[in-house]
């Protein structure tokens, strides 16, 4: 597996991790203290931030409604950028959900410093 496939598959496990501690611990792992996240209208900056976020998004998506994030398809990385798309299944399902695509701007260390969310209209 390459770094960057590795890393969009970290990024996709924060979205469908449970517990709070574990998910704000793969947080700091991911990205810089200062990261900024964008989807949509909406601005995300540093690591408590990300997580209140990230926390509402896995109660919404996964606890509610039984679904699960999954990469979909391959992970380009040229330079310090990092490209995937994602989908979101029910969990025992085939039915897809939702899909977007996941852009990624790394810091020197390798984490993400910004990361720019596009959602797939309905």
């Amino acid at each position: 597996m390459s770094p960057a496939e590795d890393l969009a598959k970290r990024y996709i496990h924060i979205w469908n991790e449970a517990d709070p501690a574990a998910r704000r611990a793969q947080i700091a792992a991911l990205w810089i203290e200062n990261g900024t996240h964008y989807v949509h209208l909406r601005e995300v900056h540093g690591h408590a931030d990300l997580e209140t976020r990230v926390a509402t998004s896995h109660q919404t998506n996964v606890a509610e409604r039984n679904n699960w994030f999954e990469v979909d398809g391959g992970v380009e990385h040229l330079r310090d950028m990092v490209k995937f798309n994602w989908r979101m299944v029910p969990k025992g399902g085939a039915t897809v959900a939702a899909t977007g695509l996941i852009v990624c701007l790394l810091a020197e260390d390798g984490r993400i410093r910004i990361d720019y969310q596009f959602i797939d209209p309905d």
